[in-house]
């Protein structure tokens, strides 16, 4: 099949389906902003989008006039590919950044399949009710909730990686949609653990130390972060010997930047100075993915804390990895990890009931073995690549035969 993907920052939610379609001799074209390096197999158009100032404008209109700039420029890139005598067969979108806008007006004989990810409420915004939302939280909620329900109309299918992630969305939606998750590549189950790891600032993890680690793509709030940093005191103090291991970068992606210009590495650092051994607690930024991977397989228990929101790739491969996991409980985690069969579900809310429960499973290392080994096993098949690829080549080829 002739396949367009249309990602601002391509390869995106695509980084490993793009280069297996390839693989099965699928011809990809994609559309983005980046520059990021992808499969040389498939032809990049790139259109330059850069920073337009609103003087007076309010956010949200800020906002969705980036979306219609976005999709005038992808909208161009569409039309030289169909001057050229090529269509897709079928069109994939992340349409979150209004890319998809006009995808059907130039192809309107291609289906388009999209990858929406959440339809936001306000529990994914902290928040236990409508009742709590400020004016300007309900007009975010409802400007980005706008440009899915617009997305879904035009979409001939969505794609959502979890069943909690497609239960988000409005039940005259969810008709389209089919769970389907990108797939965690089988080379990793097959990695050996690792008993000895020698961390970038020179520090060695040998096979006697306790690691306990925290990932995330940013540390902020909806991923759990300051409720982790403010358990270690705790934990540090009733286990002589952990080692904490945090990689993740300063950015924002799903919560609320902190006041005064700082990250929440800075405001969590600053809160808890002098309140736990510098030495013992070791924070990165962003990994290369190889050097995550080797962390993944020295990790004794890895710890995720994120609110039922859009579900990390680096649990899964963590899992994969058969390192065991202690999660908040929450109904996105509950689709994963079966408490006390495949790890840990923590129930609580305070971090010292965190720092305790962690202090307690570091005691039991035979089962967190077991716990790891049967995670590595509960993604199988419904999280392996090869499953996934199956099921959404079947998806295409059954919606491209429509057309």
């Amino acid at each position: 099949m002739r396949l367009l993907l249309v990602h601002q920052n391509f390869p995106g939610q695509f980084r490993d389906i793009s280069p297996a379609l390839c693989d099965n001799k699928h011809e990809l074209k994609a559309i983005c902003c980046s520059q990021r390096l992808c499969d040389c197999r498939i032809e990049v158009l790139r259109y330059e989008h850069g920073d337009h100032q609103l003087t007076g404008a309010h956010t949200q209109t800020k906002e969705v006039d980036d979306w219609i700039r976005r999709s005038e420029k992808v909208a161009e890139q569409a039309m030289s590919l169909k001057q050229r005598g090529w269509a897709p067969d079928v069109m994939l979108a992340h349409p979150g950044w209004g890319e998809a806008m006009l995808l059907r007006q130039i192809f309107p004989a291609s289906p388009l399949i999209i990858w929406p990810e959440l339809w936001l409420r306000p529990n994914h915004l902290g928040l236990e009710a409508e009742q709590q939302l400020s004016v300007q939280q309900m007009h975010y909620l409802r400007t980005k909730n706008w440009l899915l329900d617009g997305a879904m109309a035009d979409a001939t299918m969505a794609v959502l990686p979890t069943r909690y992630q497609a239960n988000s969305f409005p039940t005259k939606w969810r008709k389209k949609i089919r769970v389907i998750h990108e797939g965690i590549p089988e080379a990793l189950l097959n990695v050996p653990r690792l008993q000895q790891l020698t961390l970038g600032n020179g520090i060695t993890l040998g096979p006697d130390v306790p690691v306990v680690t925290f990932i995330s793509r940013n540390l902020e709030p909806m991923r759990g972060f300051p409720t982790f940093m403010r358990a270690l005191p705790a934990l540090l103090r009733h286990h002589p010997q952990v080692q904490i291991v945090v990689v993740g970068g300063d950015e924002v992606s799903y919560s609320s930047a902190p006041d005064d210009d700082k990250n929440w590495r800075q405001v969590l650092l600053n809160e808890l100075k002098g309140q736990f051994d510098p030495q013992r607690v070791h924070l990165f930024g962003r990994m290369p993915h190889d050097q995550l991977v080797k962390l993944y397989r020295r990790s004794n228990l890895h710890v995720y804390l994120s609110n039922a929101f859009v579900l990390s790739w680096s649990l899964l491969e963590v899992m994969a990895c058969g390192t065991p996991i202690l999660a908040q409980a929450n109904p996105m985690m509950e689709e994963l990890i079966n408490p006390g069969v495949n790890g840990v579900l923590w129930r609580g809310n305070q971090p010292v009931s965190l720092a305790m429960a962690i202090v307690e499973l570091l005691k039991q290392q035979q089962q967190l073995k077991q716990w790891g080994e049967a995670g590595k096993q509960s993604l199988q098949p419904t999280y392996l690549q090869s499953h996934c690829i199956k099921q959404l080549e079947s998806l295409l080829a059954e919606h491209a035969t429509r057309f």
